[in-house]
């Protein structure tokens, strides 16, 4: 029985834990704005997951005012074409002069400032790659319809994103390139700094001169190597980092106590090895030889290291818990919206990526401010009719709308229909299929059953959504029979390559116990049997499909997991299965 003394002082501690939550998310906050705004080249910028709207926007007004120019924070729109973010042709411009006339992008128009990226974990690979080497080169440079554009591009980075699951992050072609990341999950929509504008000024101007001794850049190398941190720029980011901490502090030297909060701002979210290096198996003794050479040259590791270590450590434990807090009061009474399926392209439906030259009468539909741009930088040049068109245009000119969009997936179920333990199979795969459908208008799937027994495979169920047709077709279906595992491969493949051909993405999913008996002739014996299973698996592996492979044996067999390896599967043992553990295992490991 809980006393109600005893519930106010729980409720006064969880009060108390989450104030201390969020001031140290703002100290965090704070102390990394400023490290960015200080080292824009150095450092990249800052990545922020789960803030709230309010949080995020103090956040962008901070940067904003922090950077060297004073500008403002510039949005990057999503869906941002080409000419927006590195620039290009004004085609109004150029068709009012007749020469090419030339626009800035966003990227060289925020030189000195910041540029903040909402929805950053939905970013397409297109544009972060074009970030990313704007980032690189600290400019943009074009050479594209007929001009050539050069520009600096020197800016701040502020990437807000908020993923659902781990299947959503920011582009690692540009995370990479981003010193810190902070869990937002716990910072407070209003805060006040701990650092002003004078002391930052302050900090500017001292910068130059602080050194950062050579005992400090081996230590966070130990750090980085212990953590298993392969990434040279984590190295060149905590660096850099040490030496801001220190200009801020009003130091001339990096010490300790700057270094271990370097170590835990950039490499606490990077560790990768959070076990203890005492709970790792020593490696095996050198040879006596190489001891000798050694001559006992192998010195401990330093105390400044293991410091480094203990506060990344520290800070990735931070934030693993937030993380976790913040999942969970996402999943609580959310529906995943699965997202099977690969992305295509195609010249008529779906997301309108870019233009490309084509013919409009024989591919798709005629892009026509794209045409007149590729069209614009050679009207002086071109010879005009009198009482002609005032623009010439040419068939090279003619540029197509380009989209990209998610291919409908189609769940192949392979179901072993042969032996006694066959009606519970085809249970389980009916069970499974009709858990599946139960969503699949919301995450575009189908699914087809194909069924193995006797000397031949037959497909029970053509790709389908329909739930009456599902339990229509697999009603009173018989069992029983030799294994002709072979033969079921063979048409799971044959059936995967038709759903390719018509732009569809299939997975396939075995139920077997792996026991093959019946060859692809017909013939009986389990050795020939296993040699056309193990031939038609090699076979399958080359087309490099997405498979699964769910052991239904009363125990894991051996068999089953070397023909699982054998076709490129993901094994799963499943003795005691049912239709909503199948679909569980289904959606969680294969599409997932």
């Amino acid at each position: 029985m809980i006393l109600p003394g005893h519930l106010d002082e729980a409720k006064g501690l969880c009060r108390e834990t989450l104030a201390s939550l969020q001031t140290e998310a703002a100290r965090k906050a704070d102390l990394m704005l400023a490290l960015a705004s200080l080292l824009p080249s150095r450092t990249g910028g800052l990545i922020v997951d789960g803030a709230s709207p309010d949080a995020a926007a103090q956040l962008s007004q901070k940067l904003s005012g922090w950077t060297s120019t004073k500008a403002r924070a510039r949005r990057l729109p999503v869906g941002i074409s080409d000419d927006g973010l590195s620039g290009g042709l004004d085609l109004a411009a150029t068709l009012a002069a007749g020469r090419p006339i030339t626009q800035t992008g966003i990227l060289s128009a925020a030189d000195g400032g910041c540029i903040v990226i909402p929805m950053a974990e939905r970013l397409p690979r297109r544009t972060a790659a074009q970030i990313s080497r704007a980032v690189d080169c600290a400019g943009i440079s074009i050479e594209r319809e007929g001009i050539s554009l050069s520009a600096p591009a020197r800016f701040v980075l502020l990437l807000l994103s908020d993923t659902a699951d781990e299947s959503e992050s920011v582009p690692d072609i540009l995370a990479t390139r981003i010193a810190f990341r902070l869990q937002g999950a716990f910072l407070p929509p209003l805060w006040v700094s701990t650092i002003d504008d004078v002391s930052l000024g302050k900090a500017r101007q001292a910068l130059v001169n602080v050194e950062l001794p050579e005992r400090c850049i081996e230590a966070m190398a130990t750090a980085c190597d212990t953590l298993g941190i392969s990434d040279l720029r984590v190295l060149d980011f905590a660096c850099a980092s040490m030496r801001g901490i220190a200009a801020l502090a009003g130091a001339s030297c990096v010490q300790d106590e700057h270094a271990q909060l370097a170590a835990s701002l950039v490499l606490g979210p990077r560790v990768m090895m959070v076990a203890d290096p005492e709970d790792r198996e020593p490696p095996p003794p050198p040879p006596e030889a190489d001891q000798k050479d050694n001559g006992g040259d192998d010195q401990p590791m330093d105390d400044l290291a293991e410091i480094m270590i203990s506060a990344a450590r520290y800070a990735a434990q931070i934030d693993a818990d937030v993380k976790r807090q913040k999942n969970r009061r996402r999943i609580k009474g959310e529906v995943a919206s699965g997202k099977s399926g690969d992305m295509i392209d195609s010249w008529q439906r779906g997301s309108r990526i870019d233009a490309r030259a084509g013919d409009p009468r024989r591919q798709g539909r005629l892009d026509l401010i794209a045409t007149l741009r590729a069209a614009a930088p050679w009207q002086k040049i071109r010879p005009r009719r009198e009482g002609g068109a005032t623009i010439s245009i040419r068939a090279t000119d003619f540029r197509l709308k380009r989209f990209r969009h998610r291919s409908e997936a189609v769940v192949i179920f392979a179901v072993d229909a042969s032996g006694s333990a066959a009606m519970n199979r085809l249970a389980e795969a009916k069970g499974a299929i009709e858990f599946l459908l139960s969503g699949c208008y919301a995450r575009r799937e189908s699914v087809a059953v194909l069924a193995f027994r006797r000397q031949s495979a037959e497909v029970l169920l053509p790709p389908t959504r329909s739930l009456t047709r599902v339990k229509r077709s697999l009603a009173g279906l018989p069992g029983g029979g030799g294994t002709p595992l072979a033969a079921g491969i063979s048409a799971a493949q044959i059936l995967s390559e038709q759903e390719l051909r018509r732009r569809r993405s299939p997975y396939i999913v075995f139920l077997s116990d792996g026991q093959a008996n019946v060859g692809l002739d017909g013939a009986s014996g389990r050795e020939g049997a296993s040699a056309d299973a193990n031939r038609m698996a090699r076979r399958l592996k080359g087309a490099h499909l997405p498979i699964l492979f769910l052991d239904t044996s009363r125990r894991p067999n051996a068999d089953a997991r070397r023909l699982s390896e054998e076709m490129g599967a993901l094994y799963r043992p499943l003795p005691f299965a049912d239709g909503k553990s199948v679909s569980d295992t289904v959606r969680n490991v294969l599409l997932s």
